[in-house]
């Protein structure tokens, strides 16, 4: 089940609709690119100048996470990683349809990366062109983490972004 982060006092932080599609784009977004600006400027490398890229790859990936511990106590997330006997029928049904879009963009990923990884193999063998593929550890923690960060927001993503505006109405009566 995602995660769910409950406060000390069980309630649920109300965030308007605009904070969460802020978030939620932060966290996917900032993630990947803070991850590409590590591997273009590695940590090893003797250049002067690359120690911006680094900087600044760091705190991509900083904001990411925090967009994420932003989204973790929200009214949004807590449809998508609640207990279901403490959600009513209409969070149930967007739970539903929050999770089927997730899986769908979650496999179409999953699929374009087995593609790009054998078509880089591929070609990398026949001398043709040489792609980037994850070579160290490092280069596969950061797939790790990034599928687990998708893997979370991703409903809430859906649910802040395309969820009925209905929502609104619900959150600014629970506030």
């Amino acid at each position: 089940m995602p995660f769910f982060y409950r406060g000390g006092s069980g309630s649920v932080p109300q965030r308007s609709r605009a904070t969460m599609r802020i978030a939620t784009l932060a966290a996917l977004t900032a993630y990947p690119a803070g991850c590409i600006l590590q591997i273009v400027f590695p940590d090893a490398t003797p250049e002067p100048g690359l120690a911006a890229g680094e900087i600044a790859g760091f705190a991509l990936v900083a904001v990411s996470l925090l967009a994420f511990c932003f989204i973790a106590p929200s009214w949004l997330q807590r449809i998508v990683g609640e207990q279901a006997d403490c959600l009513d029928e209409f969070e149930m049904d967007l739970r539903r349809r929050a999770y089927t879009f997730s899986y769908n963009v979650f496999a179409g990923m999953a699929v374009l990366f087995a593609i790009y990884m054998a078509l880089s193999v591929d070609l990398a063998d026949s001398g043709k062109l040489q792609l980037w593929t994850p070579a160290t550890y490092d280069h596969w923690n950061a797939i790790f983490w990034g599928a687990m960060l998708y893997a979370f927001v991703l409903p809430t993503t859906w649910l802040a972004w395309a969820g009925p505006a209905l929502l609104e109405d619900l959150e600014d009566a629970a506030a």
